[in-house]
């Protein structure tokens, strides 16, 4: 019982509108799931009566899939062996384990990136770390994953946030995005960016959405807070990404720069 109301909060932490007609399957989950909070990820077995030891096998936890993504957290980083990339993670949040997404057969007609096969996957929740909070009401770092059947183009990222803003507005969601996308770069790797807002049982949620592109792989980081400040909270941990690959290509560059000045 407790497994499936952590994986609940997951599912309800995922927010569909912003990810593309793929995953419209869970604002239906959303919907159905009826408990609001996240319970602690690690609880004490009570026992069966006082001085008693606990009856019953002891309960498995849900897995996080951080290794399972190519993901691990340590000092505060997390590290993603499989994407290539760092990202800091904001000091005492705890992980969420992930939704597994349902089987989707997809018309290739209204893809995210038309004419390309896609298979899409969250790799890391983490939210603020308070029991006392309801989800809606927690801060919260995600990000996700789209595996596409061809290497990404120049405007891939581009292409993709302007079809999760198409794609809300014609399932008429509660969600209303502000301004235009613009292109940001961040330690040297050039992401598109979007603000949106979304309500969630009549709470707003201002969510700032991150897209790049790696490869076959588009890459999707969300920050999602109540409050305007709270995404501001959040810059610093966007604002570490680093991406291995754009790290070798400033290094290659600067490399022979530093041989011309020895030779001189």
């Amino acid at each position: 019982m407790r497994d499936r109301k952590i994986m609940n909060v997951a599912a309800r932490l995922f927010l569909a509108s912003t990810l593309g007609c793929l995953l419209m399957v869970f604002a239906e989950g959303h919907a159905e799931a009826q408990d609001n909070t996240i319970p602690p990820l690690i609880r004490k077995p009570e026992p069966s009566a006082p001085g008693q030891p606990t009856t019953g096998p002891p309960r498995k936890l849900p897995s996080t899939g951080l290794a399972e993504s190519g993901g691990s957290i340590a000092n505060g980083v997390y590290t993603n062996s499989i994407y290539g990339f760092t990202l800091n993670i904001p000091p005492g949040w705890a992980v969420v384990p992930p939704p597994e997404p349902p089987s989707v057969t997809q018309d290739p007609e209204k893809a995210p990136i038309p004419g390309k096969s896609q298979t899409i996957r969250m790799i890391l929740i983490v939210t603020e770390n308070a029991p006392l909070k309801k989800n809606y009401e927690r801060k919260s770092l995600q990000i996700s994953v789209l595996q596409l059947g061809a290497p990404a183009g120049p405007n891939t990222a581009r292409d993709y946030v302007a079809f999760a803003e198409r794609s809300a507005q014609e399932k008429g969601l509660n969600v209303k995005y502000l301004g235009s996308p613009e292109a940001v770069t961040i330690n040297g790797k050039q992401l598109w960016k979007a603000k949106s807002d979304e309500t969630i049982n009549g709470t707003v949620q201002h969510i700032e959405q991150y897209v790049a592109t790696e490869g076959r792989t588009l890459l999707q980081f969300m920050l999602v807070s109540p409050q305007v400040e709270g995404l501001k909270s959040m810059q610093p941990s966007i604002q570490s990404l680093r991406f291995k690959a754009d790290a070798q290509k400033v290094a290659t560059k600067k490399a022979p720069a530093k041989s011309n000045k020895q030779s001189k």
